[in-house]
């Protein structure tokens, strides 16, 4: 397990770290965090783990044939999240949303009948067989900018950012203030409002008083 910094920027958010570990999150440091979106601060997916996750865990049944999906409908599979048309904040999150709970229909081809199958991107039916992982200062490039932004903490289920947590120290004035209008902030369309097409779960933390 990587190590987690404890400076004095990141105290507040130490807490609530080491208890998502001790719930089962696996902690990714920035840098390999970023690795796994293929170090493009554009991307918000943690790709590489995507499309292994959905490799080993979706399987065509049919007429007694146990077969995996296909190289290029795992990539249709990612790509339909990735490309999802943008209408606005609330209805690409819809979007996302009925993806992540009803799945994605994809054809294939399986012993020689073309017939579309579901496949799944979280397994709501058992939880344990999901990839959970938490990392820090998660870089996310502005729209049309180089600049980014960095939310503080950022949760993944099977490479897909679910939940977004500022942290604010209490020694501030508003601490809760603060952390709620950064979470505004930067879901504005100059901002990094990508991020935010996936969240299911905005928290903002301060100490021992936390938001949702």
């Amino acid at each position: 397990m990587n190590s987690i910094r404890f400076d004095e920027d990141c105290i507040s958010k130490i807490p609530a770290l080491v208890l998502l570990q001790k719930l089962g999150w696996q902690y990714l440091s920035p840098t390999v965090a970023l690795m796994l979106r293929a170090n493009k601060t554009s991307n918000v997916l943690l790709e590489e783990v995507l499309v292994d996750w959905l490799r080993e865990h979706n399987r065509i049944s049919f007429k007694g044939s146990d077969l995996p999906f296909s190289d290029s409908n795992i990539m249709a599979a990612v790509n339909a999240l990735k490309d999802i048309s943008y209408e606005g904040l609330i209805r690409s999150n819809e979007k996302i949303y009925d993806l992540l709970s009803l799945g994605k229909s994809l054809p294939q081809i399986v012993n020689g009948d073309l017939k579309s199958f579901t496949l799944k991107y979280i397994d709501w039916a058992n939880p344990a067989n999901n990839v959970f992982q938490v990392t820090e200062e998660f870089a996310v490039e502005k729209a049309g900018s180089y600049d980014t932004r960095r939310p503080d903490i950022v949760l993944f289920v099977n490479g897909i950012p679910l939940v977004v947590i500022e942290c604010k120290s209490p020694s501030i004035k508003d601490p809760m203030d603060q952390a709620i209008s950064q979470q505004i902030r930067n879901q504005k369309e100059d901002e990094i409002p990508r991020l935010f097409h996936y969240s299911q779960l905005l928290l903002s933390l301060s100490k021992n008083e936390a938001m949702f």
